[in-house]
Formats: C-alpha cells, structure tokens, sequence
C-alpha cells in the first residue's frame, strides 16, 4: 500500500484514539484464489521483480482535513522500520518504528510517547501493511484469503481478508479493482469503528504504479477526513541518521513549576462524585474545569470560548460515551492550576479542543463548566488524588519516588486511557479504563456485556439514563457478585451494563470503565511515564456499594431546578414525582439556597424509612410530596 495511505490515516490520530503488546508471528499462508489476486495486483504495477527492489521509500505529500491544510513526509525500509512527520494547521505529529519500539508524538503538546501495549501492536501492524508485506512471496508471516466481492458504483472488486503476523489486531479488508488488479480501499477496523481509506490517481512513478491521492474517513464520522495528494517520491533513498527509535532530544515542554519544583499540591473538590480544579486561562479568573482521565484532550466549552472571545478554527467528530458531536480547535497562551496559596503549574502554548460539553453536564453538576483537563496535561505528571483529604498532588516524573506501602499495578495503555486488569465473579476479565470523569462504580461496554451474557446475571436489574459529551445514554444497572483488581477486591459491586452501539461504551478494546465509585476507595496514583498505578486503600475501602435512594436526579437551569429523571418503581416515583417536572423547595426549604453537597447527604445517604418533602409546581400552584428513602439494589 503506498505510503501516504497509512501515514494519511496517522494523522488522522488527531480526531481518533490511536489503538494499538509484544508481536506474536503466525504462519504464512494465502489461499489459491488470494494468490491469482495479489500476483495481478504485482503485475499491475509494474511486477514482482520492481516489488522486491523496493528496499527503501520516501514520499511526501499535500494533507488537507479537520479544515486545514498541510504537508507530511515518511520514510520506510524493508522490512519494519518507519518514520514520519506530519503537519496539518496548527497541529504537527511525527512518529517512528523500529520493528520492536515505536513511538509518536503528542499532536496537542509535541510530547514524545513511547508507544506500549495495544498500542505498540498498532504501530508495528500500520508499519507491515505500509510496506505492502502481505504482497511478498512467503506473505510476510501474515495470511491471506479470499473473503468474497463487492460492487459500488464504480466498478466490482475482489476482497482480500488480510491478517498481519501480528496476533490481537482484527485483519483489513483490501479492494482490488477486477478490471485493473489495482487497490482502490482499504478498510482498517480500529475498535468499534472501521478506518476507510480510498485510493485513486494512480501513475506510473520511480518504476511502479502508485495511487497519488488517498481519502481517509471514519465509518459514520463523516466530518473525520483526511485528503493526501503525493507530490513526490523517491526509491532506496538513505535512510541512516533517521529516529525510527524515540528521539532523546525532545522539545521543551512549555511547564513552569510556580512555588517548589517537581511537585505541586493543588486544592481538589469532589463533588457529584467528579474532581474539580481551578483554572486560569491567559490570566484570566479562575474557572471550574473537570479533571478528568477519561478525556483524551483537554477542552473548553463552546459557550465559554465565544464569551470570552477565543478564536477557533478547524473542525472534527469526537466520540464520548453517549455518541458522537462535533468540535473545532483553539491555542492557548497560557494555562495555570494553582490554589490560593500560589502553589501549582503553568503551561504555555497549549492546544484544545472546543466543545459544546456544558449543556450537557451544567445541570447533573449543578453549576457551570468551562472546561475539561485531559490527557494532554494530565499525562506530564505523576498525578496522586487524595479523595479524602481533597488534594491532587502533581509530581516531575524525572524526580518522582514512591514512598507508600502498595505494590505497584501494571497500567496499561491503549490510546490515552490509562487501565488495569480486572475482574468480574471471578472468571469474567478484562482491561478496565480509569475514568475519574464517571461517577460509576463500573460502566461496562457493549461488546464485553454480549460476550459474557452479563445481562443474564445481573441482580436487581434497573434501567436507567446518563449522560456524556454526545448526548445522553440508556443503559441497565444491577449488582454482579464480586469484583477484584489486583490484590483489592469488593462483594456486591454495582455495575452498569451497556447497550450503546457507538461512542465510548461501544469499545472493544476495554472491557469497560472504573469510575469514582470505586477509586473513591483510595488514594489513587497514576505514572503514566512509568506505566503504574498505586492504590492506597482509604477511608471508604470497605464500604458497600450503594445507589440512589430516592431514584431521582434534579437537575439545575440557573434560575429554577427540575427532575431530570425518575427511576421506575422508585421512591420518588411511588411518591408522585414526574419526570421534567420543577422541584421548587426540600423540606420548606428553597432549593435554590441549598448547598449541592448538603442536599445530596440528605436526599441520598440517609438510612432507609427516613422521609422529605418536595414542593414541585404542579398545574401554577406547589404541591407537596412525601418520598421515602429506600435502596433500591
């Protein structure tokens, strides 16, 4: 496959999760059928002798997408070594492959990632199928099948089903045209979603034939689209001195230590079972941002960027957990998290993402949202949240040492997610992302739920709604019997089953997300540059798991508050309360002058048989209602 394809479809990692363990090579094998395919497809262009001459290439090209413009240029040499860089806007990427290392960079901070686990997987496969190994005569380790035709408008096609030597990535498809024996697409399955990829221009070039335009998109994301048009390309070009291994002499980063350097200790609030942090944008007043690992870059709400002026440009699709929406992009100067006493972290330069994010959130959290800090920032440090006492310790990795009693958890990274392994009733495991931007104990995903019938052995199923960048999502939620992590482990947890089919909670790559629920129970220590997790365990350890008891959620519009939703067979339900209606005093009392904090302990966490009373408006006039507290699972 030409070059520009594969590093076409790289680029694209600035609207997509780049996936991605050790190689584990399988025999080669191709079928009759396959082999009259790919033998057309070599003497198409330009035959299997020019093939094999090919030891090393160099191609550069025009990219246009996200709504920019841009160059990129990439070096390959047979048989597993790449290197590329890319700009698009305001945005450059690079990214390389040894054959056994592989790296990349931050496209938001320039940072350079080590790439590990799935992955590591990702980049070598990308790298295999780049330099075409499937076309070599032993297949390169992979295999090769026919898997049926296909036929669009402009012509039928013959579908190979090619599998890399490389176990734990899903084989791509490859389109040959039946007229021409050319590649007219390729589509690469990346989680839940597939990666397209059209080929078309083909010309004669440095002895073969070689498609000069691609089209990269994501199936069902339409505005995710990556045009590259090759300008140039030269064969067995020089590639010594090249960084296919992680450059060491990286960029600046852009941070400044504000009081001590190598550690900051910042002021966190955990309310609505969320972190919150102050922060300043080009020393502006300060703001409420979630922290949140779950977010793979840090963003600004829509609303806040148009009030306060800060341009944007570009555009994309992004997935959260309830589907799919849009975003575009915007440089900040300056960023600094710091608490009253001045101590903290600026950074300078910095890219995020622009997102309509606080409609969505404002009225479960009871006050405004200007932001979300994500992996870009997060992923610098060394980062202990103290649930407990309310701290978020940001440590240099460079200088951080480990001065507790718990043995450190493997942490794995597929994308910008840190995981662990769990497990479920004790046979169900599975990589779980750490999501301290859920309130759940455990969300489990789609694909995960199917494979182990979980549906089948859920207690006390409810159904029930939530809500995430994308828009809202039904799901169902009931105790499974155990889980564990590590040496930690709970009776009873509740879980929440999935049922979306795009977005976050439709990944295959997770077996779903652990939120504050259950990290609630620690003190969490997360060293993304080390790959480890410490959990301490805290003051709510051994606690139970408990939902709702009241089974309603009251949501907050500024000037008045009403149930956003009602659980059925609920309390608040068998009290009379309906779904969307105004909730306009607790207990007399005016809700509006009840600290959020105070309002949940008393609605939530009183014993069963304590009861309140809502005054809701009703037909212009207030009615009251009795709701007793009741858990409900």
């Amino acid at each position: 496959m030409h070059p520009s394809v594969r590093r076409a479809a790289a680029a694209t990692a600035l609207g997509l999760a780049v996936l991605g363990s050790s190689p584990s090579l399988g025999w080669a094998a191709i079928t009759a059928p396959a082999r009259v395919v790919v033998d057309r497809y070599l003497e198409a262009t330009g035959g299997a002798a020019a093939f094999a001459a090919e030891r090393t290439l160099y191609t550069r090209a025009r990219v246009n997408g996200f709504g920019f413009d841009g160059r990129f240029e990439s070096w390959s040499a047979r048989p597993d070594r790449h290197y590329s860089r890319t700009t698009l806007g305001p945005f450059s990427l690079a990214e390389g492959s040894d054959g056994q290392s592989a790296w990349r960079t931050d496209p938001t901070t320039s940072k350079v990632v080590p790439l590990h686990d799935n992955d590591l997987l990702d980049a070598q496969v990308s790298t295999w199928f780049e330099l075409e190994r499937w076309a070599e005569s032993d297949q390169g380790g992979g295999d090769v099948a026919i898997e049926g035709s296909e036929r669009d408008s402009l012509g039928a096609y013959s579908v190979l089903r090619v599998a890399s030597p490389f176990t734990g990535i899903k084989p791509r498809r490859l389109w040959f045209d039946e007229r021409t024996g050319l590649l007219m697409r390729a589509v690469s399955p990346r989680d839940a979603q597939n990666v397209i990829t059209e080929l078309s221009d083909w010309r004669a070039a440095s002895g073969r034939m070689r498609a000069f335009t691609s089209l990269t998109r994501v199936a069902e994301m339409p505005m995710n689209r990556l045009t590259a048009v090759t300008d140039s390309i030269a064969i067995n070009p020089s590639v010594e001195g090249l960084p296919f291994r992680p450059p060491t002499d990286a960029p600046a980063d852009g941070m400044k230590w504000l009081k001590q350097d190598g550690v900051a200790h910042l002021p966190l609030e955990y309310r609505s079972r969320h972190l919150w942090l102050k922060v300043s944008l080009d020393g502006g007043p300060s703001e409420d941002f979630l922290f949140d690992t779950g977010a793979s870059v840090t963003v600004l709400d829509s609303g806040f960027a148009a009030r306060h002026g800060i341009a944007t440009s570009g555009r994309m699709q992004a997935a959260g957990a309830g589907a799919s929406g849009s975003a575009t992009f915007a440089s900040i100067a300056a960023i600094s998290i710091r608490g009253d006493d001045g101590d903290g972290i600026e950074l300078t330069n910095l890219k995020v993402a622009v997102m309509n994010v606080a409609p969505s959130f404002s009225a479960y959290f009871w006050r405004d949202l200007a932001g979300v800090i994500g992996y870009d920032v997060i992923s610098r440090f060394v980062c202990t949240i103290d649930y407990d006492a309310g701290t978020l310790t940001l440590h240099d990795p460079k200088t951080y040492q480990y001065a507790g009693r718990e043995a450190p958890l493997p942490m794995v990274m597929n994308g910008t997610v840190p995981g662990l392994r769990g497990r479920l009733d004790g046979r169900y495991e599975g990589v779980f992302r750490l999501d301290v931007g859920s309130s759940s104990t455990v969300d489990l995903h789609t694909p995960f739920v199917a494979e182990h019938r979980l549906g089948d052995k859920l207690r006390h199923a409810l159904p029930v709604s939530g809500a995430g960048f994308g828009g809202k999502f039904e799901s169902t939620m009931g105790r499974l019997k155990r889980m564990d992590i590590g040496p930690y482990g709970w009776n009873d947890p509740i879980v929440l089953l999935s049922s979306a089919t795009e977005g976050a909670f439709a990944s295959e790559e997770f077996a779903g997300n652990i939120g504050n629920r259950l990290l609630e129970r620690f003190r969490l220590t997360l060293d993304y540059e080390h790959r480890r997790v410490f959990l301490e365990p805290g003051k709510r350890y051994r606690e139970r798991d408990v939902l709702t008891r009241t089974g309603m959620m009251l949501g907050w519009y500024g000037d008045h508050v009403k149930a956003l939703s009602v659980l059925p067979g609920s309390p608040a339900a068998k009290a009379g309360l309906r779904e969307g209606e105004r909730v306009s005093a607790v207990d007399g009392k005016p809700i509006l002058e009840w600290d959020v904090r105070a309002l949940e302990r008393n609605l939530e966490d009183g014993p069963d048989g304590r009861s309140f009373t809502l005054t809701v408006e009703r037909n212009g006039a207030p009615h009251m209602l009795t709701v007793r507290l009741k858990e409900m699972l």
